[in-house]
């Protein structure tokens, strides 16, 4: 973990963070603008359509394969316009969320300026991220990609109660801790220990992820994988303090950064498909 990070090179990072933020809201209100163009033409091939099928019901019966053919074009146009209709609208999804991402950027910027050491960096973040946690969930989501993705673009190891206060950000109803939740009691860990749990356990040991006569992780199993199995493991299981909960049993810190990692740059943990294959 470094010591020391130098304020330009965060600053840089945030920077080119948000340099490429703009240049993808360029690029969505550009492709949301060509989307609605299509929207007019197609309504306007839409009212052409209609007026054929209108001059088709006076032609003698003789011509009711045509009748059923343009049917079929206007249900493939209905179609069409259907999906131009859901493509605009995930733009302008894409385009709020990136629009939260920025305003959140300038906040944090503005709360790391003039910062130097890696403590006052780490308190600058977590001023940052608890102030988050009384914004409304789509800030918080937006909040917590953002830190995450910095800090792993800077190799920035965040602390465990840092990493998983971010790490619940994004649930629905967050609920804040007093500093007595953080006295060291154990966490409720049953959700873990389930029937359907067991029998992803046993997988585990029988394909040597996990010993034989525990939960631990057998040796050679490294963080990254564990991670992975932690995060596809929840996801079997619908658990949603994942990290919180798979952290403690192993006494692994910053899982959600590790995953956060191999689901930016696409590189997956080592035997990543028997992973997935003992999670079916």
């Amino acid at each position: 973990m470094k010591e020391e990070l130098k304020t330009g090179e965060w600053m840089e990072a945030a920077r080119e963070a948000r340099r490429r933020l703009e240049r993808e809201q360029e690029e969505l209100r550009v492709r949301a603008e060509q989307l609605e163009k299509l929207m007019i033409a197609f309504e306007t091939t839409e009212d052409v359509l209609q007026e054929n099928e209108r001059l088709e019901e006076e032609i003698e019966q003789q011509h009711s394969q045509h009748q059923e053919e343009i049917e079929q074009l206007r249900q493939q146009h209905q179609e069409e316009k259907e999906q131009l209709r859901q493509q605009l609208q995930d733009e302008k999804d894409k385009n709020t969320k990136l629009e939260m991402q920025l305003n959140e950027m300038s906040k944090l910027s503005a709360s790391v300026a003039g910062k130097a050491s890696h403590e006052e960096l780490l308190k600058a973040l977590r001023v940052f991220v608890n102030k988050s946690k009384r914004k409304k969930l789509e800030k918080r989501i937006a909040v917590k990609e953002m830190v995450l993705e910095l800090a792993n673009a800077n190799s920035l190891m965040l602390p465990e109660d840092l990493s998983s206060t971010i790490d619940s950000l994004d649930d629905e109803q967050l609920v804040e801790h007093s500093p007595a939740s953080n006295s060291g009691l154990p966490e409720d860990l049953t959700s873990l220990f389930t029937p359907e749990a067991q029998v992803l356990w046993q997988r585990l040991r029988d394909e040597g992820f996990i010993v034989d006569d525990g939960y631990a992780l057998a040796e050679g199993v490294s963080a990254n994988q564990a991670a992975y199995i932690a995060d596809r493991m929840a996801e079997k299981l619908q658990i949603k303090k994942k990290w919180k909960l798979f952290q403690q049993l192993w006494g692994i810190p910053n899982l959600a950064q590790l995953a956060g990692t191999w689901q930016q740059t696409g590189k997956l943990p080592p035997r990543s498909s028997d992973i997935d294959r003992l999670m079916k």
